[in-house]
Parts: C-alpha cells; sequence; structure tokens
C-alpha cells in the first residue's frame, strides 16, 4: 500500500495541522491554581454540552474513571458494572489499589448492555454487615470490548432509575461517548442526564494527543479535583492541550461520522473474503472484530502488516480494528482494494 493504516486503536491517531496551531497559540496559566484560560472555558463548554454543573480536565480515561467513581463512593463500598467493562479488565485494578473498592461484576449482552433483571436482582438484595453496600452502577457507551456497541437508551434510563430508587449512584464511562452522537443525533447533554457523573475522552474519538474531561454535580467535581492533586493530575500550563480538544469539538466532532464509513467499508471487504467472520449488522460506530481459525490470529496480524494494515489481535482466534480520523477515504478505498486481491 502505499499508504499505511494504523488499525490498532483509534488511540494512535494524530494531530492535524489545524489543531498543531489551536495548540501553540492556546493562551495558558497555571491550570492547578484555576487560571489557565483555556482550561476554564473548555471546562464550562464541556459541562454545557452534557449538560452538567462543573467538569475536571484530566490527563488520561483511566484517571478520569478513577476520579469519578472515588468521588462517588467511600473505601469499602461495591461498584457494579460489566464483565467486559474497561474499568474492570484494562485499568490496572485501580480500584482496588487507589480506593479500597470491590467490582461487582455482571455479564452484558451482545449490544453492550447489562441485563436490566440482572441489575434488580443484585440490587434488591437487602444489605447486611456481611457484604460490602453496592453503590455505584457504572456503564460504559460505546462498549469497547464489545465492538464499539451503543447502549440502547431507554434501557440506560431504565437501570439508572433503578439504581436510584435504591440508593445507588450512576456513572458513565463515555470515552467514546462522541460516537454515540454523531451515529444516533441524540444531543450529548441526553445520553447523560440518567447518570451523576460522566466522563469523556478526547484522545480517542476526537483526534487529540492527551486529555479526558469528568462531568457532574459542582460538589463532586471539587472532590475529584481534589483527588486529582493527590494522584498527581495536577497540571500547569495545560492550555496547550485544551486547545487541541477546542479544535477537536468544532472541526473534528461534526465530521466523525465517517469513521463509521470507514469501519463499514473495510469490514465488507474482509467479509467478502470468505475467510473471516463478522456481523456487519453489529457494527454501530468505528470498532470491528475479524473472527478467522483459532490459532490464526498472530498469523493474520503479521500479514495484514505486511500489507501495511495494523490491527491487534484479541486472542488466539479474533483480531480487532478501529477507525479514526487520521485515516482517508483514498486510503480506505486503497485498502479495500487490496483486501479482496490479496488476502
Amino acid at each position: 500500500m502505499s499508504c499505511k493504516l494504523e488499525l490498532r486503536s483509534d488511540t494512535f491517531s494524530t494531530p492535524c495541522r489545524g489543531m498543531r496551531t489551536a495548540m501553540v497559540e492556546a493562551p495558558v496559566g497555571d491550570d492547578v491554581f484555576g487560571e489557565d484560560p483555556t482550561i476554564n472555558s473548555l471546562e464550562r463548554r464541556v459541562a454545557d454540552l452534557l449538560g452538567k454543573e462543573a467538569a475536571l480536565f484530566v490527563p488520561s480515561g483511566t484517571m478520569g474513571n478513577g476520579l469519578a467513581i472515588r468521588s462517588l463512593t467511600s473505601p469499602g463500598e461495591r461498584v457494579l458494572c460489566g464483565t467486559n467493562s474497561h474499568i474492570y479488565n484494562f485499568e490496572g485494578d485501580q480500584f482496588a489499589m487507589n480506593c479500597g473498592l470491590q467490582m461487582h461484576r455482571i455479564d452484558e449482552r451482545a449490544d453492550g448492555m447489562i441485563p436490566i433483571d440482572h441489575i434488580r436482582r443484585v440490587l434488591d438484595v437487602k444489605e447486611n454487615i456481611h457484604r460490602a453496600p453496592v453503590t455505584v452502577l457504572a456503564l460504559e457507551n460505546t462498549h469497547n470490548l464489545l465492538g464499539g456497541r451503543i447502549l440502547p437508551q431507554n434501557e440506560v434510563i431504565e437501570a439508572c432509575s433503578c439504581a436510584r430508587s435504591k440508593g445507588v449512584k450512576t456513572y458513565l464511562d463515555g470515552a467514546r461517548l462522541w460516537h454515540v452522537h454523531a451515529a444516533t443525533g441524540i444531543p450529548l447533554d441526553r445520553l447523560t442526564e440518567p447518570f451523576d457523573m460522566v466522563s469523556v475522552c478526547f484522545s480517542k474519538a476526537l483526534g487529540a494527543p492527551v486529555g479526558s474531561m469528568v462531568a457532574g454535580p459542582s460538589d463532586l467535581i471539587g472532590r475529584a479535583r481534589w483527588f486529582r492533586k493527590r494522584m498527581g493530575g495536577g497540571m500547569r500550563q495545560v492550555g496547550i492541550l485544551g486547545g487541541a480538544c477546542h479544535y477537536a469539538l468544532d472541526n473534528n466532532l461534526p465530521v466523525l461520522r465517517v469513521t463509521h464509513d470507514y469501519a463499514g467499508r473495510l469490514a465488507e471487504a474482509f467479509k467478502s473474503t470468505g475467510r473471516f467472520e463478522v456481523d456487519i449488522e453489529a457494527i454501530d460506530t468505528n470498532i470491528v472484530f475479524l473472527k478467522t481459525e483459532s490459532g490464526h490470529a498472530e498469523d493474520l496480524v503479521s500479514r495484514l502488516e505486511a500489507m501495511g494494515l495494523s490491527v491487534l489481535a484479541l486472542d488466539a482466534g479474533s483480531v480487532r480494528y478501529v477507525t479514526h480520523l487520521s485515516l482517508d477515504s483514498e486510503c480506505i478505498d486503497e485498502a479495500v482494494k487490496l483486501i479482496k486481491k490479496e488476502i
């Protein structure tokens, strides 16, 4: 291929020239003192977008998840989450190490949603001195490990209502929530309305180099800010990164849906070879799983790499690819032709 396609993750996206210019020109100050004008305006902007009172800029999605859930809990409590959730599988067990929390896992459906009846079953168990209390329900939208799936919003509302009726707080890991908005047209504040706190990421869907945001009530964001400092997340002239995030909201969010088109075009090409199982109907956004013969995943990764396509092996019989805004339509067209010809 004349152009290499980096498809292991959308975190491999890189800032375009316009974003780099915005970073250079962003006004800056000391954010630990609350005096970085670019970050202050970004936090207000994202809080408004998500329909929350306040927001806090953080270096990573993992830190955002940790700060939000710690702000909603106390050590010795339980967090109800999906078995395949990012907070359980990919964050170094931070909730045990940093927060003194236990994760209570429930298996999700194939579309990423934790079944409502399973949530009720857990929350209906009367708490007693033998059990750590469940104090937070955490959902993930889109769902990474289940293929970028979009949770059914009516069920999200029902699950959060059920939790609230039991005195349980709600949290949304919305690292790729931008994709839900792009795919469905549902306003961001409607998607986040059922939740006490929510996080979103700029370095995945929106192509910024660094940064996530946590949003929620002012008192909880103030608590999260204290935890951020305690965990080493206080930053100084971080408006340089905030400029990238403002640019991403202005320019990248409006065109994000093209990455879903990229994902679908590549999936059709892979399926047409007859060598892969891929559920085209299950491709909601920009993440696609390809199933192949057991034991062949690493060989497939190597073969695709030699062709100029970098993908990620998930297990012995499946690989994942993720499309993003640093790709372009011409390279996708070239890859489609190559896949059909060479595989």
